[in-house]
């Protein structure tokens, strides 16, 4: 019991794109929010963790969210990974995490576990052990959040298979017409092959901007060939309308309003998905 009211169980999920420019920081960034401005003022727990190690966009689009001045040195995995002193099993990640608030005040107890960035951060993206300290920092956040979101960035590497292991969803990201798309597929075939397809719980259609479907001949990301039948193992869970405004509104530090298509598509497609979402809630960390 929580607050005098029984709370739903914890909730991690990942993020996964099979390409760049598909949205996939909005999208954590706004699942994270929109749950974390209603749910946060009942005692609700919402992280969001960068496990995007190319670009840290999750980091990067969250920029004007942070209540105080950048700590990148000392936040986040770069942070996590400098405390040495420490055992990597016996690490919490909770120390290294960011205070998040939107301007508009709807949000104010999200916290960011940020990516890869700044000063410092070049020294870790060669270490072997990587993998294992970014799995370990998604495994002790689950341990402590209530919901924990990780954008994993693009296609499928050790780190990101240590996250899926972690957590207990996975997404993916991708335009309307991209579900059959062979990258797509092969993201799909990554997890089947480290045991870890029942954990997808489906893809979000997601339209970041005006930009050319997919014909049979498409390469992206070095992975083409011809269209075949969609027989993927997913279904689309969220479809998410084209809204320009959205990723500006959420970079200068403020949800999508109500008369937004693309927040309001949002909040009822997570309901749709988990009905007791915005009533129940999650619990606190420990599955």
């Amino acid at each position: 019991m929580r607050n005098g009211r029984e709370w739903g169980q914890p909730w991690s999920a990942a993020v996964l794109a099979p390409w760049r420019g598909t949205g996939a920081s909005l999208v954590t960034a706004t699942a994270g929010a929109l749950i974390d401005a209603e749910m946060g003022p009942k005692g609700q727990d919402v992280v969001l963790m960068d496990a995007d190690l190319e670009t840290a966009g999750l980091t990067s689009l969250l920029g004007a969210w942070r209540t105080s001045g950048s700590c990148e040195e000392d936040c986040g995995l770069v942070g996590f990974a400098k405390e040495e002193k420490i055992a990597l099993h016996d690490r919490t990640a909770a120390p290294f995490l960011v205070r998040l608030r939107a301007h508009d005040g709807r949000s104010e107890g999200m916290t960011l576990f940020s990516g890869l960035r700044g000063r410092g951060s070049s020294a870790f993206t060669a270490r072997r052990d990587l993998p294992d300290i970014v799995g370990r920092a998604a495994e002790s956040l689950a341990e402590i959040a209530g919901c924990l979101l990780v954008d994993c960035g693009t296609g499928w590497g050790p780190c990101t298979r240590r996250v899926c292991d972690a957590v207990e969803y996975v997404f993916l990201v991708g335009p309307p017409d991209g579900r059959p798309h062979p990258a797509v597929r092969e993201l799909t075939a990554e997890l089947e092959r480290a045991g870890l397809l029942g954990k997808l719980a489906g893809y979000v259609a997601n339209r970041p901007g005006p930009g050319p479907r997919f014909t049979g001949q498409n390469r992206l990301n070095g992975v083409g060939g011809a269209r075949s039948r969609d027989t993927l193992p997913v279904r689309t869970v969220l479809d998410l309308p084209e809204d320009p405004r959205a990723a500006q509104t959420v970079a200068q530090g403020a949800l999508p309003g109500p008369q937004s298509p693309f927040g309001k598509a949002f909040r009822e497609g997570l309901e749709a998905l988990e009905p007791d979402l915005f009533r129940t809630g999650f619990g606190p960390g420990g599955h």
